[in-house]
């Protein structure tokens, strides 16, 4: 059985994952077989320091012990899940473990910059730590049967995608929300987008991606209406629209990870941990710039 440290208790992924992990307080088809998580520090704040409270008496009544620092967690977890609201914190949060060779996993937003999206993933690199990162929704029921469609309906040449995209201070941009919908649309487009173009209003974000082979993707973010996730694959033999749904997608996550950690493997390559990053980046650019096309730079600020 793993044992598991959670990071931060400032986002609902806290005790959501905890549910699954430790078995309590949900139907048993969410549950998860091999892991538990056994202690977390409830951490601070910049984005929802009110919501950390709560958050934490729901962790005690699902058995995990609080204790006081990052350290602490050291001797007593095999992995550390890194759970913050807020992106710009995953670098110093997920840093102490990386430092140690802990199996780190960081949710989503990965980061708030590329620099410090850059600084992750070349720790893991300097220590040979496992670096795992990966929004829920890549794991949802409906996306991975139509990967599994798209593989038999010949190439996949384009995509749109949709979801909710409500801002907050502290995730910039698609950052927020909106990063399951770009989670989604490069789940199934893969590594390779090099530009962006943004418009933005109140109620909408439209970004449409280039590839580096012609492929041509957009986003849809929604604020206003339905805001329910979805895609719509272009293949070589058809034309495949599907609603997703969130309702298995944590359980499937944590499974992953569960795998994951059995493994070694990662569930995102650290190329795209860092592509995601810059693609956010390069639309809120170019949404400032009125639309005007942006290179994605992964590599550089």
């Amino acid at each position: 059985m793993l044992r598991l440290g959670i990071v931060d208790f400032d986002s609902s992924h806290s005790i959501e994952f905890t549910r699954r992990f430790n078995q309590v307080g949900l139907n048993p088809d969410q549950y998860v077989d091999g892991a538990r998580v056994v202690a977390g520090w409830p951490g601070t704040s910049e984005m929802a320091p009110e919501r950390i409270p709560g958050f934490l008496e729901q962790m005690i009544d699902a058995g995990v012990e609080i204790v006081d620092s990052p350290d602490a967690l050291h001797d007593k977890i095999d992995a550390a899940l890194v759970l913050s609201l807020c992106g710009a914190a995953h670098l110093e949060r997920a840093r102490p473990f990386l430092e140690a060779k802990i199996p780190t996993f960081v949710d989503k937003p990965f980061a708030c910059s590329v620099e410090d999206a850059r600084q992750i993933v070349e720790l893991a690199d300097s220590s040979g730590a496992q670096l795992l990162y990966s929004s829920a929704l890549r794991y949802s029921e409906e996306v991975l049967a139509l990967k599994r469609l798209i593989d038999s309906c010949g190439p996949l040449h384009g995509l749109v995608s949709y979801g909710p995209a409500k801002r907050a201070e502290g995730n910039p941009g698609l950052l927020h929300y909106g990063v399951h919908a770009l989670e989604l649309m490069c789940t199934l487009m893969g590594p390779g987008c090099r530009r962006v173009s943004a418009s933005h209003t109140d109620g909408v974000d439209v970004v449409t991606g280039t590839w580096d082979d012609g492929r041509v993707a957009t986003l849809r973010g929604l604020r206003t209406g339905s805001t329910a996730y979805g895609l719509v694959a272009f293949c070589e033999q058809a034309v495949l629209p599907r609603p997703v749904s969130t309702i298995y997608a944590y359980r499937n996550l944590c499974r992953a990870i569960v795998r994951a950690l059995e493994s070694g493997e990662e569930l995102v390559t650290r190329q795209e941990m860092v592509e995601i990053v810059a693609v956010a980046l390069a639309a809120l650019e170019s949404e400032r710039r009125w639309g005007v096309p942006v290179d994605v730079r992964p590599s550089e600020e």
